[in-house]
């Protein structure tokens, strides 16, 4: 891995990276401070009037009576999927098919840098940008939740669900890589990765709507950021967390080694 490249990237997307961070910090900081048991009935009453179909596929079907499941139910089920999803996509096509695309790429390699080490530095920065992307939220919510609600929130559960959500969301990450990387086109990398994240979305809303749909599961791993499985199962927490991390690891290593022995016309 290169540190001045590393370091320049970071810089350089520092604004997106920002902009998506001020976004999910509303939701959670909103989420968060306006939380009571009553707030959740009102709430609960107010999704009671809507489309049960609505309801279901944006997951609002129980917001509970206590601060953790209201949290997995406020956020867990749509804004902590679609934007960093949508960071994902805008982050990984600019780092790598952006760069071939405008031939930028080609004074990276005109360094002693190796392909290995360019593309390694590349999905550091992806990973790196999510990570603090989920970590950051997951810190002010814990933060204002002790300050505002202390011994509400049951930490430790809270921690397993954003460790389960970052694999999985690592691994989305990864497949967005290697799209961008099979795909020196911009135009294309973009529209096939944001057609993939699409449908990993609408799948997992599709699957919410009914016992009878609940097979469509298998069609998207954002299902397993299983909320009620999560609180219920720390070994399904480790289990599912680690191996979709390890799995996503995986994804980026043999993007790279593709990205060395891959032609490029620059």
């Amino acid at each position: 891995m290169n540190k001045h490249l590393l370091i320049y990237n970071l810089k350089s997307n520092i604004m997106m990276f920002l902009s998506f961070l001020s976004i999910t910090l509303m939701y959670s900081i909103l989420a968060t401070a306006m939380f009571n048991p009553e707030t959740s009935e009102l709430l609960q009453q107010f999704v009671d009037v809507l489309p049960q179909t609505v309801v279901q596929m944006m997951g609002f079907t129980d917001f509970g009576s206590e601060l953790t499941g209201y949290l997995a139910t406020y956020l867990y089920g749509f804004v902590f999927f679609i934007f960093p999803m949508i960071f994902i996509v805008m982050l990984g096509n600019k780092l790598i098919a952006k760069q071939v695309d405008d031939s930028s790429m080609a004074y990276l390699l005109t360094t002693p840098n190796s392909r290995v080490k360019i593309a390694t530095t590349q999905a550091f920065t992806l990973f790196i940008n999510l990570f603090f992307l989920i970590a950051i939220n997951v810190i002010i919510i814990i933060i204002i939740s002790e300050i505002a609600f202390k011994g509400h929130l049951m930490i430790g559960n809270f921690i397993g669900l954003n460790f389960v959500l970052f694999a999985v969301l690592t691994t989305v990450s990864a497949l967005v890589y290697l799209i961008s990387i099979l795909n020196s086109d911009y135009g294309k990398a973009i529209g096939l990765s944001s057609a993939f994240v699409g449908y990993l979305f609408i799948m997992n809303m599709i699957t919410k709507l009914g016992n009878k749909l609940n097979i469509l599961r298998f069609s998207t791993f954002l299902s397993l950021v299983d909320t009620d499985k999560i609180f219920s199962s720390t070994s399904y927490t480790l289990l599912t967390g680690s191996i979709t991390l390890v799995v996503g690891i995986l994804i980026y290593c043999l993007s790279i080694l593709i990205f060395n022995k891959k032609s490029l016309t620059i």
